[in-house]
Parts: structure tokens; C-alpha cells; sequence
């Protein structure tokens, strides 16, 4: 349902709140968190709007008797924001520098990137202005960058200060955090894995930014374009530690052959010296040993097995920097049998194979943590190698069945997944909307419980077209269980920045908990301040259990 908005009446705003639900013991969603791509750093290049900062950084309208305010007090800046000074030339009339007409730079200070059309770039600072003869101050800082479905938004907490005046304007404080200010016509996304580029034209005030604005600006009076520009989190690379050799069968079991052992994702920074034994320094990472020989059946360190399970033919070292030069440097007998293990895991190293005269056990290259390392089960890999002569021998093995536990863990929400909070009501705090979670049935008929919890979490709130939203922090629960098997979780408050946008626990029980059956109820509460932009918002409830 969507109520226009009118002068001196907020307008009524409708919510819908999507159940996300799923089979019993599958974990549907999780606390947002940072993840690699995500902002870092960088810049918004943006001025809020060129004819206003010109109107109050000049202030030649200015009336008696209070005048105009001293140059460099007009439009002073909110910290770690700047003057952007080679945005505009300054102006004849202001000694202040930088010219506080400029536009302005604001850091970059995170956000996320889900693809080009759903990302949001958060940065810090802005800009106060300040009119006092006109009966103002504005206030705008920590602007968000946000695009969903491919629609960009200018988002940042607005302050608006009206003090006593005989000039007809209602004296108070207007505004809030989390504003949607602007609405962009055109915006351009330029997506890499180390960099963010999102670019925004045509950007025109909202309702919302009007009403906060108390229409000294109109809905609709066109915004500086922007463009920010953010650097991206490094995606960690995955260590997945392989081996790959030149030959692994036909050796000639009379003389010896040279092999190519080539290793990929080795974790150079693992395998720390911790035991301080020379030659690698204590505290440095010792790389990998890549031998060959003929190994015990039980090789490995993690298992227990000691150096004497362990004869090496041949040997490499495959050493990370700076432990590489350092080894070769202090102990260059070593130098030969070293061999770089780079940055990004990989190895290359040559191995003679040749049949020993007397062992017992399997021919092999052998890989495990260097010396003075603790044992590192993922370090340690084999590959055996065939003599003229032997026979390989491979067989499959399936996974064991396994035996289904008696009882079960289940869950189940009642009706179609979707809760209505209605038409909120405007009263002198913000609007208001309430509702209730359907009913949700939980069985437990384990014997032997591990206990259970189900937990929930809410994104941002949006209109249909993307341009209007509003964070998931402004919706509360109260839970409730009948029961005497499980607890019900705290009750919360819609709030700028807590109420289910970090999470929280609807209904819990502990491990041992007596079988049964309880049901799992929870009274809803939606809290937004008045300057909410009129629309009817759908935003998402995950509901996770796990037991």
C-alpha cells in the first residue's frame, strides 16, 4: 500500500516481511560479515549540491541584523573529510582556504560487493552549512554509496537545526541517520578483483531528503554527481597443497632417473621455526622437505612416526623468503639442496630415484614440514613411484553406511512463509508498525539431544524500484515458547543500529534437553523515524536452526 506524502502529515509506510525457512538442521543464514572483495579504502568525490554550497559559502543574501557569518565559519567540514580543491576554482570574495565553496573528499570506510548491480560503499565525514541570518545549520556526513538490483542510491545522516526566527520556520532539530538523500538517474560500475568504481549522474533530491530538509530544498532539485573510487579486499588465496611429478612409473630399478616434483599450494606462512633449530631462524616459517625414498608404512610426523620411519634417498628444501636467502646465506653447504617456495605456494624441485639396497616399505616422493616445525598433517602427501617390474594395485573404497540416529530434529513454520506488519502508524517518536511470526512447531524425539536453536537475522528493507530503504535494525522480536523443553530468546528494540540486523536467538534448548514438543511464537515491532520515505518496503527475516 503506498500513502502520498502531504505538508504536515507523514505519510503511512506498509512493510512485508518474507519468512526464509528450511528443513530441519540446515543453517539458512548467518550474521553478515566482512569478506574478501569487500571496500577497504578509497574516496567519494561528491559536494551535496553546487548552487547550495555557492548560496551559504557566499551568503550575499544575508539580513540584518545577524548578518553574514565570518569567512571560513560558513561550511566548515565534519573530520577525516577535505576540501576537494581541484573541484571548482575559488571565488573573489572568500579568503578562506581552501575556498569552502569546493566539494568535498570523504574515506572510503567499507561496504560490500555482492556483483555491479548489489553493492554499498560506505565512507566518513561531511560537511556542516551554516546560514544563521536564514535560520539555519545542515549537517551532512557519513554518505553511503548503495546499488541494489542495479538501482543507485545516495544514503547519509542528515541534521537540520532551525533555532528561534521571525522568519516563519517551525524551530526544532529534523532529520536522521541513514537518509536516502539522492536518487540516481544514471550510475556506471566498474568491477575488479582489486578496485570498485561506481559513478552517479543525474542525482535529484528524494521525498525523504525534502521532508528532512524541511523543503528549503524541493524534491526532485538536482545533486552533485559523484563517483567513488574503493580499493577491494584481497581474496585470501586457498591453500590446497598438490603435488604433480614428471614420471611416477617405468624407472629403470638398475640405475637412477631424475624426476620434476612440482608443488602448488603450499602455505608459505606455515611451518613456523618454533623449536628454534637451526639452520632456519626461530619465529621464521621452515617451508617443506620433498624427498624420495623408502618410507615405513607409518611415515608420517602427525602420526607419531620418528625420523627413522623416514630414509631419504634425496632430498630438496622448498623454503619460503626470507627464510630462503637467510639459509643459503648463513649456511651455504645448504645452498644446493634449497629451493624457493613462493608466495603463492608453489615449488619446482629435481629428485633422483634410484632403488635402495636394503629397506623395507614404499618407494615414494615424501612431503612433510621442514625441521623445527611442528608436524602439519597438510603438508604431508605421498605419491609411490614403480619400478620396472612392480605392479600397481588400486582399489575403491566406498564410504561407510552410516547408521541413522533413532528420533529426529524437526522444525516446521505454519502458513505460506510470509508475515504482513501492515500500514504503520505516525505518532511523535516515528513510525510504528507490529506484527507476529507464525507459529513455529519444534520436535525433538532424540534420545539423546544435542540441543537446538533457532535464530534470526533481517537485511535491509527496500521498495520495490530499489530507491527508498531502510536497514533491518529497525525491526524487534519479542520471543515467546510454550514449553518447559527450550527458552525463549531476549526480547529486542527497533533501534538505527541493533534490533535484528546483527541477529539474535528466538528459542534455544541445551544439549540433554528430554524430548518433546514446543511451539515458538514471536510478537514483531517495526520502529522508523517520521522522514522515512512514503512506499510500501519488503526487507527479509532468515530464520536459522540447528540441531
Amino acid at each position: 500500500m503506498h500513502t502520498a506524502r502531504t505538508r504536515g502529515a507523514r505519510a503511512a509506510v506498509a512493510g512485508l516481511v518474507a519468512l526464509a525457512t528450511a528443513a530441519a538442521g540446515v543453517a539458512l543464514g548467518s550474521a553478515a560479515q566482512a569478506a574478501p572483495g569487500d571496500p577497504t579504502g578509497g574516496t567519494l568525490q561528491w559536494g551535496f549540491r553546487e548552487s547550495f554550497r555557492n548560496y551559504v559559502g557566499r551568503q550575499t543574501a544575508a539580513m540584518p541584523p545577524i548578518g553574514a557569518l565570518p569567512v571560513g565559519q560558513r561550511i566548515t567540514l565534519v573530520a577525516p573529510a577535505q576540501f576537494d580543491t581541484a573541484g571548482t576554482p575559488a571565488f573573489p570574495e572568500s579568503a578562506s582556504s581552501p575556498n569552502e565553496t569546493l566539494p568535498y573528499t570523504l574515506p572510503v570506510t567499507g561496504g560490500s560487493v555482492t556483483s555491479a548491480d548489489d553493492l554499498t560503499v560506505a565512507t566518513s565525514g561531511g560537511a556542516v552549512f551554516a546560514f544563521p541570518s536564514h535560520a539555519f545549520t545542515v549537517t551532512v556526513k557519513d554518505v553511503e554509496i548503495r546499488v541494489v538490483a542495479g538501482v543507485a542510491s545516495v544514503v547519509g545522516d542528515l541534521s537540520v537545526v532551525i533555532p528561534e526566527n521571525n522568519l516563519g520556520y517551525q524551530a526544532g532539530t529534523y532529520g536522521g541517520d541513514d537518509v536516502t538523500l539522492g536518487q540516481v538517474a544514471d550510475v556506471d560500475v566498474t568491477l575488479s578483483a582489486s578496485e570498485v568504481t561506481v559513478t552517479g549522474t543525474g542525482v535529484t533530491l528524494t521525498a525523504a531528503g525534502a521532508a528532512a530538509l524541511q523543503d528549503f530544498l524541493q524534491e526532485g532539485a538536482a545533486l552533485d554527481d559523484f563517483t567513488v573510487t574503493a580499493q577491494r579486499d584481497a581474496a585470501a588465496p586457498a591453500f590446497e597443497p598438490r603435488i604433480e611429478l614428471s614420471q611416477t612409473a617405468g624407472f629403470d630399478p638398475e640405475g637412477s632417473t631424475t624426476v620434476t616434483v612440482r608443488g602448488t599450494g603450499f602455505d608459505p606462512a606455515a611451518n613456523v621455526n618454533t623449536a628454534g633449530r637451526p639452520p632456519v631462524a626461530a619465529g621464521a616459517p621452515s617451508g617443506v622437505y620433498v624427498t624420495f625414498g623408502r618410507f615405513a608404512d607409518v611415515w608420517r610426523p602427525s602420526a607419531g612416526a620418528g625420523s627413522s620411519a623416514r630414509p631419504v634417498t634425496s632430498q630438496k628444501w622448498a623454503i619460503p623468503e626470507p627464510s630462503y636467502t637467510q639459509v643459503g646465506t648463513d649456511y651455504p653447504t645448504q645452498a644446493p639442496n634449497l629451493v624457493v617456495l613462493g608466495a603463492d605456494g608453489s615449488f619446482t624441485a629435481e629428485l633422483t630415484v634410484t632403488r635402495a639396497a636394503a629397506a623395507t616399505g614404499t618407494y615414494g616422493v615424501y612431503v612433510y614440514a621442514a625441521g623445527g616445525a611442528a608436524a602439519n598433517a597438510a603438508h604431508e602427501l605421498f605419491v609411490p613411484v614403480l619400478f620396472d617390474g612392480d605392479l600397481e594395485v588400486d582399489v575403491t573404497v566406498p564410504e561407510a553406511p552410516v547408521e541413522p540416529e533413532p528420533g529426529a530434529f524437526t522444525w516446521t513454520v505454519a502458513g505460506d512463509g510470509a508475515v504482513s506488519l501492515g500500514t504503520a502508524v505516525a505518532g511523535e517518536a516515528g513510525f510504528t508498525a507490529t506484527g507476529a511470526l507464525p507459529a513455529i512447531t519444534v520436535k525433538d524425539t532424540r534420545p539423546a539431544s544435542t540441543g537446538w536453536s533457532i535464530t534470526g537475522r533481517t537485511g535491509t528493507f527496500a521498495t520495490a524500484d530499489g530507491r527508498a530503504t531502510f536497514s533491518g535494525s529497525r525491526l524487534a522480536w519479542t520471543p515467546g515458547v510454550s514449553g518447559a523443553v527450550a527458552a525463549a530468546g531476549p526480547a529486542l528494540t527497533p533501534s538505527a543500529s541493533g534490533g535484528l540486523a546483527s541477529g539474535s536467538t528466538l528459542a534455544s534448548a541445551p544439549a540433554g534437553t528430554p524430548s518433546g514438543e514446543v511451539t515458538v511464537q514471536a510478537a514483531l515491532t517495526l520502529g522508523l523515524p517520521l522522514d522515512t520515505a512514503a512506499g510500501s518496503y519488503t526487507g527479509v527475516l532468515t530464520l536459522t536452526a540447528v540441531g
